[in-house]
């Protein structure tokens, strides 16, 4: 289903063309061409900067009206398949987040037509750093990670709502109902989860008063670190508004599933342990229905894992997922082998 990886002058040549037209200036044109920033699943993404001293006085206009065009800049150009409409909901949610100054990188532009640069794209700010791993002290990083995810959810989502209300979306697709209805869909698809779905389905907790604004993928290599402080938090098309415990359960999943295998070398126990009591250090947290949002998590990473993704398909992660799916609702995921066709 991936799509091959557009050249650089290809991505290049189309990316200043659509700045060029948007912006209304022909003379518009790089002062560093895109160079691949590497990793990600969904989408090819890009760093470059257009050029800082203005050539001609429509550029002077739109860099006088438009600061941040003079800086740094992403272009995160989703792949084919994908639909331009999770380009205009993570827009929607980067750009209520940096609105109240949490470090979400704020979307520029946004391009739902794929025959402008191949796929649906944002054209982002850039922010700098390395991810927490490599740039945290390994002391520092399970409270960075903590105090992060609970600033967070600390914060309203009433901004994010009105903006995906403005572009047509209805709330429920971005709330638990609209999850495990997109779960009841893949039961056809994969009929082995279906008493897993059930399951989830008949046991649905109640949610509280005040949901959060919920990453959906929150662990260190996400996060971005400089000069000893969190400056960008990446990859929010998972994002959803919920308990906040549902994203801490998601949490604890990937970080003592996928991460362990990733990087074997830490004692991720201790990590999360830390990162929990840093958490509730900023703000209470209720643990009801962690094992609930746990193995909700461990579902949709069968589906992942199902659908391609490497780091769900290892028989250690397999192996693990049907272990936590058996401790918490006494069901054995006994269909499913890494090598199923898709």
């Amino acid at each position: 289903m991936n799509s091959p990886e557009p050249s650089l002058d290809q991505v290049s040549t189309q990316l200043i063309a659509y700045l060029r037209a948007e912006l209304h200036d022909p003379d518009l044109d790089y002062d560093q061409p895109p160079t691949p920033i590497r990793g990600g699943y969904e989408a090819f993404t890009y760093h470059f900067k257009l050029q800082s001293r203005p050539r001609s006085q429509s550029q002077l206009r739109s860099q006088s009206q438009r600061p941040e065009l003079a800086k740094p800049l992403v272009l995160r150009l989703f792949q084919r398949y994908r639909n331009p409409i999770q380009a205009i909901r993570e827009s929607a949610v980067q750009n209520a987040l940096a609105g109240q100054g949490y470090p979400a990188p704020a979307v520029l532009f946004t391009g739902t037509d794929k025959a402008q640069l191949g796929g649906a794209f944002l054209i982002m700010a850039f922010l700098p750093g390395q991810n927490m791993l490599a740039a945290a002290e390994p002391a520092d990083l399970p409270t960075m990670l903590g105090q992060t995810h609970a600033a967070l959810h600390a914060l309203s989502a009433e901004p994010l709502l009105k903006n995906l209300q403005a572009q047509g979306f209805a709330e429920r697709q971005v709330r638990l109902a609209g999850r495990l209805a997109w779960l009841q869909e893949k039961g056809e698809q994969f009929p082995w989860l279906r008493e897993s779905i059930d399951w989830l389905l008949a046991n649905r907790p109640s949610e509280p008063p005040r949901l959060a604004i919920c990453h959906g993928d929150f662990h260190p290599l996400n996060i971005l670190v400089a000069e000893g402080q969190v400056s960008a938090v990446l990859d929010w098309p998972g994002f959803m508004i919920g308990d906040p415990v549902m994203d801490v359960a998601f949490t604890m999943v990937l970080c003592t599933i996928a991460a362990k295998q990733l990087l074997p070398g830490q004692n991720w126990d201790e990590i999360l342990a830390q990162y929990l009591a840093a958490y509730r250090e900023e703000r209470p947290l209720d643990m009801t229905h962690l094992n609930y949002y746990r193995l909700l998590r461990c579902v949709v990473a069968f589906i992942d894992g199902a659908e391609g993704q490497a780091v769900w398909r290892s028989p250690a992660a397999v192996n693990y997922l049907r272990q936590h799916v058996d401790d918490i609702a006494n069901i054995d995921v006994v269909d499913y082998t890494v090598d199923r066709e898709t």
